[in-house]
């Protein structure tokens, strides 16, 4: 069975003997690398697809039936709330994943913790979550395949509300001035500028500057932080 470098970051933030909830399963690769490694022995795969649940049918999860169960809803939706349980959301956007946890928000904070990781517009999920009384456990970057990747691990609990910079980009990064996250700055920078400049020299719409701009002033406040030009 073999992992990318962002699955097995995640499975490596899952405490042994915790009741798992893996929301939007997929493949079931989750479950199947926690079950087969004696990590969790009680596990809930869901989707909203039963099409992408069927997958989980198949012989190779003939050894865990047991211990890997499936349910078809969305998000938390119809999950009951128990101690030691704990939930993982990946691969999705963060609108859906802010959709998950706000539509079950007394659920998410029942929950031991949850892990994170989000494909795209991390700074809607950071801002989403320090403003809903989760605190962060873990925030980092890692790199695999040519991209860049936010897997953080939250649990109820209220943190000091995050500057611009910190939404963009993780407060925990910052602090502990991370290579990758100084990697990921040069090539924000170089990116939304050239952007900037496209925009500047074909277009009269002003409006479409405000994201990048944004974008531009956090690499800027994290420059001041780290004393540093990136």
């Amino acid at each position: 069975m073999k992992l990318n470098k962002r699955l097995i970051k995640i499975l490596s933030l899952v405490e042994m003997n915790k009741k798992v909830i893996d929301i939007g399963t997929d493949h079931g690769l989750v479950p199947l690398y926690l079950a087969k490694n004696n990590i969790s022995k009680d596990i809930l795969a869901t989707d909203i697809s039963k099409n992408s649940l069927d997958k989980l049918n198949s012989s190779e999860f003939d050894n865990y039936r047991d211990i890997i169960k499936t349910k078809v809803t969305d998000g938390f939706e119809g999950l009951k709330s128990e101690k030691n349980q704990i939930a993982i959301i990946a691969g999705m956007g963060a609108n859906t994943i802010i959709n998950i946890l706000k539509s079950n928000l007394n659920f998410s904070h029942s929950l031991d913790y949850i892990i994170i990781e989000s494909n795209i517009a991390n700074e809607k999920l950071r801002y989403f979550l320090n403003n809903n009384e989760f605190l962060f456990v873990k925030d980092f970057l890692i790199y695999d395949n040519k991209k860049f990747y936010d897997i953080m691990k939250v649990k109820k609990g209220i943190e000091k509300k995050y500057d611009l910079s910190e939404i963009y980009f993780g407060r925990n990064n910052i602090e502990k001035k991370s290579l990758i996250l100084l990697k990921k700055l040069k090539y924000e920078k170089r990116k939304n500028k050239m952007i900037k400049k496209n925009i500047l020299k074909n277009s009269k719409k002003g409006s479409s500057l405000k994201k990048i701009d944004e974008i531009l002033m956090a690499i800027e406040e994290v420059e001041k932080k780290w004393k540093l030009e990136i």
